[in-house]
This record gives structure tokens, sequence and C-alpha cells, in this order.
């Protein structure tokens, strides 16, 4: 298993950054959730950004972690973004809501679904 860090700092006053580097998988979730934790705290009545450029991987109980972050910021008032996520991390936290799909992934998403609407033809104008 690939070791995970967790490194908070403070972007400003008001911002309080949660850098996440490595695998995060089923064994590394009481780790994030701690930071997590800590990160919110520190924040107060700021924001929190959970940067998510160095992960390689992400499982479920990491995303839950990151959903309970969602939900207790969301009651405290505090700000949260997830950024930096890319490839099948981001896929898997953009079904969460947690972050915007990628553009490659919404341009997709829009080929195909033009390619399904048949096109206008004379007998089908109406």
């Amino acid at each position: 298993m690939e070791e995970v860090r967790c490194v908070i700092r403070r972007d400003d006053r008001s911002a309080v950054r949660l850098h996440l580097a490595g695998e995060f998988g089923r064994a590394a979730h009481p780790e994030l959730r701690r930071s997590l934790r800590k990160a919110c705290d520190r924040a107060g009545r700021g924001s929190v950004v959970v940067d998510m450029a160095e992960v390689a991987s992400i499982g479920s109980e990491c995303i839950e972690v990151l959903l309970v972050g969602y939900t207790r910021a969301l009651r405290s008032g505090t700000g949260y973004e997830v950024v930096n996520a890319y490839g099948p991390v981001r896929q898997a936290l953009a079904m969460t809501g947690l972050c915007e799909p990628a553009v490659d992934d919404m341009f997709d998403s829009l080929i195909a679904l033009v390619e399904s609407v048949p096109a206008a033809t004379p007998e089908n104008r109406g």
C-alpha cells in the first residue's frame, strides 16, 4: 500500500487548503477523516479547499469522508471545495457532485446526445 499524505496549509486569512497525495483506499479513510476535521476546525468561518492534484486513486470510503466533510461545512457555514482532481478520481467525485465533470467528459456526453437524436428529414418535419 502506498503511503498517503494529508498536509494542511492556510492559503490566506479565510481559506485552509488540505493537500492530499497518494492512494486513498479503505486503509486511508481514518487519516483523511482526521485531517479533514482538523482543516475544518482551522478554517473557522472561512473555507476549506481539498486539493486532489496528487491523488492517484480514491475508494468509496474516502469519498464518503469527503461527502461528510461537505455536509459538515454546509451546516457550520464553512465554504468547501474539492479542486484539481483528474482522471478516474475526478470521474468518481463528479458522480457525487463534489466536483464538476472534466470538460472532455462533458464534451463526450454532448456528442453522444447529439448523435442519438435522429436527423431531420423531409418526412419527419412536421
